[in-house]
């Protein structure tokens, strides 16, 4: 079964409508917070995805003007790019700066070099597909599987470093659907054609959007809820004084405390000092613990009141 007059199959076509609607979706939401990075460079690979789903759709088609190796070398291009952009997305979206040296210098070296030397030059040379295939995706394979091992250790070490279950959810679901692109070159050697191939790229991905955006629903509720009820506490700076005394907060803690009481959020906190998300996380956190509150509306509630005690 095919769409109209090209050979993409009806489940590749329903991925792209998918992603298609993904990206639209969070587009919009990234617009509306400009300071999330983390969903724009997932917005960067759910359109690597949509442009690899379209070329694996549409080629290879021999009734092309485009010459078939052309057409090979597209496709597999534009999967090698993807498979490069994974330790890339890992480290700058979720700050595993483990994975730095993986993705800036190993990347080039074992993906992109490998696809240039066979691909490109060897393939437009000597025309051999399945000579191609064989050996030219034994190096980046291997790569895949050692990023893989690497990834799943970062995400863990950060995890137990910093115990956000929130991020530690989204970097496994992350994970879990890179992983049958690890097995994608015994996909495409063995020809199992390309509806697995869909399915083996695009399932993780979709299910990833669906979880973000009701995550994002989700906060977005909280904050509402959170703005309504800090709205009703004035900011007191006497009694601000007083409590950083009584508390025995730092110089720095007591500027994250007028932060959140002029009602930012964690992120233009950061912004706003020149620090990292993780170290407003910490200080906050630090805190929570020396004002004995569990959330920022128990801290403006008890920050902006002063009792003699």
């Amino acid at each position: 079964m095919q769409i109209s007059c090209t050979q993409m199959h009806p489940v590749t076509f329903l991925a792209i409508v998918i992603e298609l609607v993904a990206i639209g979706a969070q587009s919009a939401l990234y617009l509306n917070r400009l300071r999330e990075h983390t969903r724009l460079w997932y917005l960067v690979l759910l359109v690597l995805l949509l442009i690899f789903n379209i070329a694996n759709g549409l080629f290879p088609d021999e009734t092309y003007s485009i010459p078939i190796y052309v057409q090979h070398i597209i496709v597999n291009g534009i999967g090698f790019a993807i498979v490069s952009y994974f330790p890339f997305y890992f480290y700058r979206a979720f700050g595993l700066k483990k994975l730095r040296f993986l993705a800036i210098y190993g990347v080039p070296l074992f993906i992109v070099l490998p696809y240039l030397a066979f691909f490109v030059v060897g393939y437009s040379v000597h025309g051999d597909l399945t000579f191609t295939h064989r050996y030219g995706y034994i190096i980046p394979t291997c790569y895949s599987f050692i990023l893989l091992i690497l990834t799943g250790k970062a995400i863990w070490a950060t995890y137990r470093e910093n115990k956000n279950r929130n991020r530690y959810v989204e970097e496994v679901a992350a994970y879990i659907a890179i992983i049958p692109w690890a097995f994608l070159a015994p996909v495409v050697y063995f020809q199992w054609g390309q509806l697995i191939e869909t399915l083996f790229t695009n399932v993780g991905f979709v299910a990833i959007s669906a979880l973000l955006l009701y995550r994002t629903l989700n906060v977005s509720r909280a904050e509402q809820k959170l703005l309504t009820e800090l709205e009703l506490v004035p900011i007191n700076l006497e009694a601000i004084e007083r409590n950083r005394k009584l508390f025995a907060l730092s110089a720095r803690e007591v500027e994250i405390v007028h932060l959140i009481c002029q009602r930012l959020s964690y992120k233009e906190i950061a912004d706003k000092l020149f620090i990292s998300d993780r170290t407003v996380s910490k200080h906050v956190q630090n805190i929570f613990n020396k004002v004995l509150v569990n959330s920022r509306s128990q801290l403006v509630k008890k920050m902006n009141d002063y009792e003699d005690r």
